[in-house]
């Protein structure tokens, strides 16, 4: 009888330490999480310098308020910056960063600080946005932050209402139209950058078509240059959610 009471002391015990422990996790995850974003909220403050209007590309295109960068200030605080992307009534309006390797900014925010939301970044072996497939990544943070919002492209009705991004950069501001959204397993070629000629580039691009969640209101050409949005996707082990979509130069 003593024996039993001991081993009910002790599971009691056991799951009251765990319970505490599952707790001080949860506050230091909020904790960072809430770090991050107004480490973003803060930069947001200081570089970015009001709205200016998008250049719609025909007539029956709205005009767009678009934030406007302070790219001097941006890469005084650090070089690796390469641009910022925004996506109009969303959570995306944040900075890419470059680093050596693509570990770096998977835990580290601009700034340097080390926190598990990390910092959109370019793929380290692309030169700059010139590639005919440029890769950012991003987290996909539970509080709906990052790159989170990227995995409500399954639905035909958000890629309706937001079926553009938007790259601002040093050089000129970029309207990227997305064509195609879905999960992708490590092994597909969704994040292919080298293509050894025109006539593999165009297959791959019908490839990533076909396999789209949504219908897009354009497609690519073959002179077109492709930015890929990836994340990670919880359908099964190792997924990602990509989005692609085309480059249009805005200005």
């Amino acid at each position: 009888m003593k024996h039993h009471k001991r081993l009910y002391r002790f599971s009691i015990l056991f799951c009251t330490i765990g319970a505490i422990f599952s707790a001080g996790m949860f506050v230091f995850q909020w904790r960072e999480y809430r770090m991050g974003e107004k480490a973003y909220e803060r930069l947001q403050e200081n570089v970015l310098l009001g709205q200016q209007q998008d250049i719609p590309s025909s007539e029956e295109e709205m005009q767009i308020l678009l934030p406007q960068v302070d790219f001097h200030e941006l890469t005084g605080i650090n070089p690796d910056v390469k641009g910022w992307l925004y996506c109009p009534d969303t959570p995306i309006s944040y900075p890419i960063c470059q680093g050596q390797d693509n570990l770096y900014y998977l835990n580290h925010l601009l700034d340097g600080t080390q926190n598990s939301a990390g910092c959109l970044f370019l793929d380290s072996a692309c030169e700059g946005f010139m590639e005919r497939n440029s890769v950012i990544y991003g987290h996909h943070m539970k509080n709906g932050t990052m790159f989170a919002s990227l995995t409500k492209y399954e639905d035909q009705g958000y890629y309706d209402a937001h079926p553009d991004l938007f790259l601002l950069t040093p050089d000129g501001t970029y309207r990227i139209r997305l064509f195609s959204a879905y999960v992708a397993g490590m092994e597909d070629n969704s994040w292919q950058m080298d293509f050894a000629s025109e006539a593999d580039y165009e297959a791959w691009l019908a490839e990533i078509q076909t396999r789209s969640c949504f219908k897009s209101q354009g497609l690519p050409e073959i002179t077109d240059r492709v930015v890929t949005l990836s994340t990670c996707d919880y359908t099964f082990k190792n997924a990602r959610f990509v989005c692609h979509g085309w480059i249009e130069n805005q200005s």
